[in-house]
């Protein structure tokens, strides 16, 4: 009975989980994991997609200042079924680019200026996180499936 109602809404959907590294070196370009698709019920997923973002926050107290910068996108668009009770695991590879800030910019062009950028930055309390979200469209709900997971680069 419930499961109908569920239907009817169009709320009952899969669950994403995503296999990646906690941690990545600064230098890498390419995010490589793979992305594991599950549902209490048969259903067909359209398409899957990606997206890297930096959260780049700077300023305290009401000063504080938010935006966000979209680094690299992955999608696939090969539908596919996913039976009940096992999961589909599909592999991805995303390219990415760091954006990369006026101070950040400054501090590449020597090391004096790195050590100077570096202690304005923790005066102004310039912070970046990046976060990594995947979401699935499926055939038969009117909502996707979403999932997150910070990424740390070291």
């Amino acid at each position: 009975m419930f499961g109908r109602v569920k239907k009817w809404f169009g709320i009952e959907g899969a669950k994403l989980r995503l296999h990646v590294l906690e941690s990545y070196p600064k230098d890498v370009k390419t995010l490589n994991g793979e992305i594991e698709v599950t549902s209490m019920r048969p259903q067909q997923v359209i398409g899957l997609k990606m997206r890297l973002i930096e959260v780049y926050t700077r300023g305290r107290g009401e000063n504080k200042r938010i935006d966000e910068y979209h680094m690299g996108t992955w999608e696939y668009v090969e539908p596919f079924a996913v039976d009940k009770d096992q999961g589909q695991k599909i592999l991805f590879k995303m390219d990415f680019d760091f954006v990369k800030s006026a101070m950040d910019t400054r501090s590449s062009k020597s090391f004096l200026h790195r050590g100077v950028v570096g202690l304005a930055k923790s005066f102004k309390g310039v912070s970046s996180e990046y976060i990594l979200e995947a979401e699935a469209q499926l055939d038969d709900t009117k909502w996707t499936a979403y999932t997150k997971t910070k990424i740390h680069f070291a």
